[in-house]
């Protein structure tokens, strides 16, 4: 699973550490880090303490580090005591905290800033930290290093770039790399920043389709690098480079090219054109973002009693609503500005004896006032009685909400941290890890925690105070810091198989920590969240049918309703047609990233297919995983709710499921409306009241619970049928 790999190699040292090394630099003082955070070099920091007892090895390593590395990356040696020593050092340097000192010694890489100077906020631009993690050898820091360095070398593949680059920036010499390699070599690029705006750089990668090149030049063996020494008129004297492919002879023979003082180039080369593109992609997005603020303005919806009963009791989210007569709240307008999208918002303006009514069941007692609704279902929000008076300010307001939402986050650490990521993972959860260092979960963390649609699928942690070694475990750079943990297959057969470590992948999230950036990252890792919008398909005819579970050769779950439950209450906001539709989508938002459809059929019309797959009308509504390659069928013995049908549906791919075998099914169109009607009126017309037809009901039903146990006491004894125990 996620495992620290801690660096192998401990040293020990004496005060004098590096003293006799001309490679390696301190760097004990503030002053020191500018140059550091400045550079356009890449930077080696080996961060030590005179406390430490078994960093004399690793010392050794860093010196030939430095040694195989000069001219290409930068190396120092830093000493934690000195620095903790001088307290405007101590200050701003963060590199040298308690926890940091008790894990010395530590190896961090700073990669220069891809400009100087900020073009948002102006400011001056400084190098990136790396901390190195793994087993510390001169090739793997090396390794490790090289992916920092800057590339302005120019890639050129046909003649007429070759021109180009000839052409550009006459002033300047040119000096070619003519290689194998796919990727620009490390001493290239660190040549390069030596001699940056004084010698122009390309290279040239040997393929078929650059060999025109290589002709051009008559290169016969590689590596091969080639001076061109400008005669003024854009011609050039070509110089072959004889000497050792090392980086002190190059950089003689390259500095016998390079011009006195920089010369700013005139072409912009590849990378600085991915920069420039990065750029204003950036200044695109901001400025969607500022248009988006001005055109998202959130309108609250206004209040009536069917919405009060099916859209806010029934939402998961937290909700305001916002009652008064002639004066609206003093906070309000500050309060949707504040939480924006985390919460939802409801108006309500009275002014009728109906309106009275409706301010009574919100249980408000005086004009203006905001009612604050919290995550919970129906019952729990008619419970809830918060509310804000005229008097409260937004800073009050705001205070006891961040009392109020509860934190149901799964609470963790150090030590329970590692068995909590590998059950959840194991069971193909996707982890979201919160860390924090205050007192409470971030409010925005505990509401989406808190989203009925989450449920089942994720698992929401929270980790307060993480000692550094966790910190560095997951490459967390400030608190308050988002992460999710999460199983990646390339075959969706894999997750029924066991957990393996080359499966486990982390995402930490670098936005803002507003309720929808963090929503839609949480989504994005989701396959059925991309069809979650769509709601479950309804079959009429034959046609759907075979469109959704005869062409797509995949597990289809059919849902059999009965059409009369449309008139039929389920409780005070739903019909029971209402409250099956709602259980029916929530399980394709679980489940729909498996390879299956969901439909669902109206079978007190369309009662054909009753028959074939064996249900009596009066179990509707029911359940079925129909599978038309394999001919079989599986039906739910239960009742219709969230919690069954999930377990139904893991059961077919556990293979646990109870398969029929069933020939094609078909279902014939009907006009169910039509039809409902004329039953109705056949019943009007036989005289039964209401009573009388639930007096008949009852005695039906009792008939065919006699005949159904007659049944089986016949089939006493009798070897019953096998059915099919085959996989759907």
């Amino acid at each position: 699973m996620l495992k620290i790999i801690f660096l192998a190699v401990l040293c020990s040292f004496s005060a004098a550490l590096f003293e006799n090394s001309y490679l390696i630099k301190q760097a004990n003082k503030l002053e020191d880090f500018r140059g550091i955070l400045e550079s356009e070099f890449v930077s080696l920091v080996y961060f030590y303490s005179d406390q430490c007892e078994n960093c004399q090895r690793a010392a050794s390593l860093i010196e030939k580090v430095a040694e195989d590395q000069e001219g290409i990356i930068n190396a120092y040696g830093a000493n934690c005591d000195e620095i903790n020593k001088d307290p405007k050092s101590n200050d701003q340097l963060p590199y040298c905290s308690q926890d940091v000192i008790q894990h010395l010694p530590q190896i961090t890489f700073f990669e220069p800033p891809t400009q100087p100077i900020n073009p948002y906020t102006k400011e001056k631009m400084i190098a990136t930290e790396h901390r190195f993690q793994g087993e510390a050898t001169p090739q793997s820091l090396g390794q490790f290093g090289y992916k920092f360095i800057p590339n302005h070398v120019i890639r050129i593949n046909t003649l007429e770039e070759l021109k180009k680059f000839e052409t550009s920036d006459p002033k300047l010499n040119k000096v070619i790399l003519f290689t194998k390699r796919k990727e620009t070599s490390p001493l290239l690029k660190a040549m390069n920043l030596h001699y940056l705006e004084r010698v122009k750089f390309g290279e040239v990668v040997a393929t078929p389709e650059t060999q025109s090149l290589l002709d051009e030049f008559d290169i016969k063996e590689l590596p091969q690098i080639v001076g061109l020494e400008n005669n003024g008129d854009n011609t050039y004297n070509r110089d072959l480079y004889d000497g050792d492919l090392l980086f002190k002879p190059i950089k003689k023979f390259v500095r016998g090219l390079a011009a006195k003082d920089r010369i700013p180039y005139e072409q912009i080369n590849e990378q600085s054109k991915k920069q420039e593109e990065r750029k204003n992609r950036r200044q695109k997005q901001d400025d969607q973002e500022k248009s988006n603020e001005k055109q998202n303005v959130i309108t609250p919806t206004k209040l009536d009693q069917n919405i009060l009963n099916k859209q806010l009791l029934r939402n998961d989210k937290p909700a305001f609503v916002h009652v008064y007569k002639e004066t609206p709240h003093k906070a309000w307008e500050e309060t949707i500005k504040k939480y924006k999208s985390l919460f939802d918002y409801y108006e309500f303006q009275v002014n009728t004896q109906e309106d009275e009514e409706l301010v009574k069941e919100l249980q408000i007692k005086s004009y203006p006032s905001i009612r604050f609704y919290q995550v919970g279902n129906t019952a729990k929000k008619r419970a809830s009685k918060i509310s804000f008076t005229k008097e409260y300010s937004l800073d009050e307001i705001n205070k006891d909400i961040q009392e109020l939402v509860d934190d149901k986050t799964i609470n963790i650490n150090e030590q329970t941290l590692q068995m909590q990521l590998s059950q959840y993972i194991a069971d193909n959860n996707i982890v979201v890890l919160y860390f924090y260092q205050t007192p409470q979960v971030g409010l925005t963390y505990r509401v989406l925690s808190q989203l009925q649609e989450y449920h089942g699928k994720y698992k929401f942690l929270s980790f307060k105070n993480a000692s550094q070694k966790v910190i560095e475990q997951f490459q967390i750079p400030n608190q308050p810091a988002l992460t999710i943990i999460f199983r990646d297959v390339k075959d969706k057969k894999e997750l029924e198989e066991e957990l393996k470590p080359d499966q486990v992948r982390q995402a930490l999230f670098t936005g803002k920590h507003g309720y929808d950036e963090i929503k839609s990252f949480l989504d994005s890792f989701d396959e059925s969240k991309k069809t979650s919008s769509k709601k479950v398909q309804e079959i009429h005819n034959q046609e759907q049918l075979e469109e959704y579970c005869e062409k797509k050769q995949t597990l289809c779950y059919i849902a059999l309703l009965n059409g009369e439950h449309k008139q039929v209450k389920h409780d005070d906001i739903l019909t029971k047609w209402e409250h099956q539709l709602e259980v029916l989508d929530k399980i394709k938002n679980t489940h729909g990233a498996k390879q299956a459809s969901f439909v669902f059929i109206d079978a007190s019309c369309h009662d054909e297919l009753l028959l074939k797959f064996d249900i009596s009308d009066d179990t509707l509504p029911n359940f079925v995983a129909y599978s038309s390659s394999k001919k079989i069928y599986s039906k739910l013995i239960g009742r219709f709710d969230y919690d069954a049908l999930s377990k139904f549906i893991d059961k077919q791919y556990k293979g646990q499921s109870n398969n029929i075998n069933i020939n094609s099914i078909q279902i014939i169109e009907k006009n169910c409306e039509e039809i409902f009607q004329k039953r109705k009126e056949a019943s009007q017309q036989s005289g039964l009241s209401d009573f009388d037809e639930e007096i008949l009901k009852e005695i039906l039903e009792e008939e065919r619970l006699k005949k159904k146990e007659l049944e089986k006491e016949l089939k006493k004894g009798k070897k019953k049928s096998k059915k099919s125990k085959d996989d759907l």
